[in-house]
């Protein structure tokens, strides 16, 4: 039983050879290594784990054609969007979380120059006389300074009075970004980690400042790259559906790996942004409660034995081993994912091609070959497994070591590569 899992994990160079009976094979044009990732629009407003754009950017030139429609059902802050829409392809994009939406919008969205300069002379002439509007938020005095809360409070106050949504918008990313940096949380950090007291001590803080030049920041990117305005974004839990009727002919994304809480923490990372926004952001409001509603968050669902991937069987079966527990974690949050890729098989158009980029975490110190239940996966509900091209990752933000029993000061590694699993429909 333990040998199907070790053929599926990737410790080295010449370990390789084992894949391509599996259809796998190493692409190191993948790799882009020294090459940013976060650049032109898709450097607007931090975010965890973003795809790599020169990636989308190879698999649209390799499977996608102007006019297509396109969707990421997981698409973030909006990476594969942009580059999509940059190709001439009609977008659509789903996700969970309103602070990403919002960002993905400002990232594929163009600002007409007079409303901005108009917005903005308002906003600089009648900061001073506002009062602040300050959000409830818990232990508000734990995370911000004094001072740094009454900023923050009258930068919302005078968004909150913009009339235009597009240029709203704009003034909200740019203010989400900066409530994360005068925080009190450790800096590249995605979790909530509050600085030492002799951080804090250092700190000397200007909100004002720091909002303004963020915001002609994220002006100047949008001005710089404009974009045909063709891409549609819906805030959705993806388990309950997708929210529009349109055949797709072509997915590109990354699903989480695993759940929130013990992978990438995206409620608490945004739970900043979200505290301050909260009311204005039209995509709606969440707060450090998101987790619990992303894929596998809610332990109270039920975990079954699946009848569609021996593979994933077996891999719950060694974790159980040694935590049962962690099993049942792991067991729901591919129930969840398995559920949201039905829903994604019924809305392809034939012959749709699909691209899931995986990694595959470690848990109890057992590789979770997520590249290849996936596999089971979608060629249950009748797509082909055509290729799965492997990248070592050099370049996105995530844990590349985690604590896989718990016990302080043990680690293993976790994700040096992904899989780009690769499906058509039939």
């Amino acid at each position: 039983m333990e040998t199907r899992f070790q053929v599926t994990v990737i410790q080295d160079e010449d370990d390789l050879a084992v894949f391509h009976k599996k259809k796998t094979e190493r692409f190191a044009e993948y790799d882009f290594a020294g090459s940013r990732v976060s650049s032109g629009r898709n450097s607007i407003h931090d975010y965890p784990a973003m795809l790599h754009p020169l990636l989308v950017d190879d698999l649209l030139e390799e499977f996608g054609k102007p006019g297509q429609h396109f969707y990421d059902p997981f698409c973030g802050s909006g990476t594969s969007l942009v580059q999509a829409v940059k190709r001439g392809l009609i977008a659509y994009g789903t996700d969970i979380n309103p602070l990403a939406l919002l960002i993905a919008h400002v990232r594929g969205t163009n600002i007409d120059p007079e409303e901005y300069e108009k917005h903005l002379k308002v906003f600089t002439e009648e900061y001073p006389t506002f009062t602040p509007s300050i959000p409830e938020i818990k232990n508000i005095e734990y995370w911000y300074g004094n001072d740094v809360v009454n900023d923050l409070g009258k930068i919302r106050n005078a968004i909150s009075r913009i009339d235009n949504n597009q240029v709203k918008m704009l003034f909200l990313t740019a203010f989400s970004t900066t409530v994360r940096k005068v925080s009190y949380t450790k800096k590249g950090e995605f979790k909530r980690v509050r600085m030492s007291p002799a951080q804090i001590e250092k700190q000397f803080t200007d909100t004002y400042g720091i909002y303004l030049r963020t915001l002609a920041g994220y002006y100047s990117v949008l001005q710089k790259d404009k974009l045909h305005d063709n891409f549609h974004l819906f805030q959705r839990d993806l388990r309950m559906g997708i929210p529009f009727d349109e055949k797709i002919d072509l997915i590109i994304t990354s699903p989480p790996y695993g759940d929130s809480r013990t992978t990438v923490a995206y409620g608490q990372f945004s739970s900043f942004g979200l505290e301050w926004i909260k009311g204005l952001n039209p995509f709606g409001d969440a707060d450090l409660r998101l987790d619990n509603y992303l894929l596998g968050g809610s332990y109270s669902r039920s975990s079954e034995k699946s009848n569609i991937s021996q593979n994933l069987n077996d891999t719950l079966n060694l974790i159980a081993l040694k935590d049962i527990k962690r099993a049942r974690e792991v067991g729901i949050f591919f129930t969840d994912l398995l559920i949201c890729i039905k829903n994604i098989a019924r809305q392809l158009n034939e012959n749709a091609t699909v691209c899931f980029i995986v990694g595959n975490r470690n848990v109890k110190g057992i590789t979770i070959p997520m590249d290849t239940i996936i596999v089971d996966f979608f060629e249950y509900f009748g797509l082909e497994h055509i290729a799965t091209r492997v990248r070592k990752i050099s370049n996105k933000r995530m844990a590349i070591k985690n604590s896989p029993s718990n016990i302080k000061g043990e680690t293993c590694t976790t994700m040096n590569y992904e899989y780009i699993v690769i499906f058509k429909g039939r």
